[in-house]
């Protein structure tokens, strides 16, 4: 049975383990390599078992702890070119890290097929994730985006669970501390998916027969797990949770353990 593990999901930190305790693949690697390493023992994962790391875009809180994570386990590292410069410029990779263009096509990696979809955020280069398992489920990992465009409803649409970034509370973010400049980023089409458009996109994707969602990325500031879940299940009060769908909120502290589809 596949799983897939939300190590960490927050605007402080991302990474995201597919697999089982044996073979793998982690999606982004945001936090300290110690951090990493503490949570995959925590669920008896082993790291030297992971055969590829994916880079979904290089802002911090996805690549903290890139570096020294595959200095120490020589993990080769995925990313569109755009983003593999950017890693190699900025000394974000060991010297001699095995470093593997995605160009949009599927690629696969130990048991694990991955593609690449286009996402709109803010950065030169940025994506979501497709995996299909060795067992024929596929799952999205889906954050960093201000809209669901047309590309990536195609790419989630048929998954049989999807990771989707339910980022802040419109009326958290208006009403709190961020300056105006940071409010608007956030909220605009390349910023962060809002509580509200997250669970739209939920709906829609039950009615199309995905039933297993996780909420991840939220933000510390302008969210909490219970707003975002609550935003989600009012949206769909049409149906029944744990009948109709499953529903789960991402951990933000290295504490998520394992959701199977």
């Amino acid at each position: 049975m596949a799983r897939i593990y939300p190590l960490f999901s927050s605007s402080s930190g991302n990474c995201t383990y597919i697999g089982n305790g044996r073979h793998g693949v982690l999606i982004d690697a945001g936090v300290s390599n110690k951090r990493i390493c503490e949570a995959l023992d925590l669920n008896g994962i082993d790291p030297k078992g992971i055969s590829g790391l994916f880079i979904t875009h290089t802002h911090s809180d996805h690549i903290n702890g890139l570096k020294v994570f595959v200095k120490k386990f020589g993990v080769p590292v995925y990313a569109t070119r755009k983003n593999i410069s950017i890693l190699l410029e900025g000394g974000y990779v060991p010297e001699n890290a095995e470093l593997y263009e995605l160009d949009g096509d599927s690629v696969c990696c130990g048991d694990y097929e991955l593609t690449p979809f286009e996402t709109p955020h803010d950065t030169p280069s940025n994506c979501g994730y497709v995996i299909n398992c060795p067992d024929g489920k596929t799952a999205a990992v889906c954050t960093d985006l201000g809209c669901v465009t047309q590309t990536v409803w195609e790419s989630i649409r048929g998954c049989d669970l999807v990771l989707l970034e339910s980022n802040y509370d419109p009326y958290m973010l208006a009403h709190g501390s961020y300056p105006y400049m940071l409010r608007q980023r956030i909220s605009s089409d390349h910023g962060h998916l809002s509580n509200i458009d997250c669970a739209d996109t939920l709906a829609r994707l039950v009615q199309n027969g995905c039933d297993k969602f996780i909420l991840g990325h939220l933000s510390r500031e302008n969210n909490t797990p219970q707003t975002a879940e609550n935003t989600a299940v009012g949206t769909m009060q049409s149906m029944v949770r744990n009948r109709d769908y499953l529903l789960h909120v991402a951990s933000p502290d290295g504490n998520g353990l394992a959701v199977a589809f």
